[in-house]
């Protein structure tokens, strides 16, 4: 309780927004520019201060069998569809209030813009689980050939942490939570509604980023300890892993694209808090290939696009309209960072991470720390608690 209460003080104080302008103090703006969705990294810092507490005493409230006000099933149902709802719902809040008489005064035509952006995520995420078994074969393919150069070795070194029940259903609840927060706050650009909530201020509040990090890296740690085979074959399965959703997505958004560019291009003209220059609408066939390839690789955020100045927006390349997919595009790179740290040895470890380092880049490493708390959190509920 007293963390929360600290914590609320920190939002409500305006103590947050204020690191973020102290932090603009600290470089010109010709270099602050470039730093993308790092921009307000000395706000995530403070935010990650309460949410860390909270991620460690977690597993010490939620540890002995009892009851959480919603079911298991529930639980993991909706959380299910979190990573389909981050992945579908920003460029569908713009498509549809393109191709709608959509005004942002209503609150009748608000609350149907986001329950229509929230069901066609859902159901675009249906049809994604439908075709994942094709996605998985290709997988079992691909596992099979890299077993072969890196046997399967099962490690007597890493046990791994064992949830409880409900410590696993209240992980899942921050999820879905956060997740809320993100829709939330993407809904709340001034060209979807004409309202101002605290903490909503036209982008997903602070705290929904680091929450999400820090799970990933936790969750993380959770499956190197679990790992029988070596890194590459680990970080292929990452890799991999959402390909079901990123694939159809990278088809879908284009589509949407075009047909709502078409009747409101006006809504797709919108400057956000971090991007102040972007062109923005259908793509000639070379930029489109270009971008489709960066987002399925997720290289969309390295600063090389910057330094050499292919990038059409500062900071990255946009995965069409949906802006949110940066937060992928820094994740994978985090993922490769902690399956080489904790699964290569000697000095090949260091020449690897070095090389990640350098392509990446200063911005996105700037946002690693919140990642690499929740992988700290993990090993503190081990040494402390151990597996249960």
């Amino acid at each position: 309780m007293l963390t929360l209460a600290a914590y609320s003080t920190y939002i409500l104080s305006g103590s947050a927004e204020n690191l973020y302008q102290w932090s603009k103090s600290f470089a010109p703006y010709e270099m602050r520019e470039h730093l993308g969705m790092s921009k307000r990294y000395l706000l995530q810092y403070g935010h990650l201060v309460f949410l860390f507490t909270l991620l460690f005493l977690s597993r010490y409230i939620f540890i002995e069998p009892r009851d959480f006000p919603l079911s298991e099933k529930f639980i993991s149902t909706v959380a299910k569809y979190t990573p389909a709802v981050f992945l579908f719902h920003f460029p569908i809040l713009f498509f549809l209030a393109a191709i709608t008489n959509y005004d942002r005064t209503r609150l009748l035509d608000q609350v149907l813009l986001l329950v229509s952006v929230l069901a066609i995520s859902v159901s675009l995420g249906k049809i994604c689980f439908i075709i994942k078994p094709a996605f998985d074969k290709c997988e079992a393919i691909s596992i099979k050939f890299l077993t072969k150069k890196y046997p399967v070795k099962v490690s007597i070194e890493r046990l791994p942490l064992r949830l409880t029940t409900v410590h696993s259903k209240y992980l899942n609840f921050v999820k879905i939570v956060s997740m809320g927060a993100i829709v939330f706050g993407h809904f709340s650009f001034r060209e979807f509604t004409n309202y101002s909530l605290p903490g909503f201020d036209g982008s997903a509040p602070r705290f929904a980023v680091p929450v999400f990090f820090m799970l990933s890296g936790y969750f993380l740690m959770l499956s190197i300890d679990r790992c029988t085979t070596d890194a590459p074959v680990l970080f292929f399965r990452r890799f991999w892993s959402l390909y079901y959703l990123i694939v159809p997505m990278l088809l879908f958004v284009p589509l949407m694209d075009n047909i709502g560019y078409a009747e409101g291009a006006q809504i797709y003209q919108y400057d956000d808090y971090y991007v102040f220059e972007r062109e923005r609408g259908p793509l000639g066939v070379p930029i489109f290939l270009a971008t489709w390839i960066n987002s399925l690789l997720y290289l969309n955020e390295i600063w090389l696009y910057t330094l050499s100045g292919l990038s059409d927006m500062r900071g990255g390349i946009v995965a069409f309209s949906n802006d949110p997919y940066w937060f992928i595009c820094y994740l994978i790179p985090y993922t490769l960072l902690m399956i080489v740290g904790r699964m290569v040895q000697g000095l090949k470890k260091y020449l690897i991470i070095s090389l990640i380092c350098l392509i990446i880049g200063p911005p996105i490493l700037m946002l690693a720390p919140l990642f690499f708390a929740g992988a700290l959190a993990y090993i503190l509920h081990k040494r402390i608690g151990g597996p249960l």
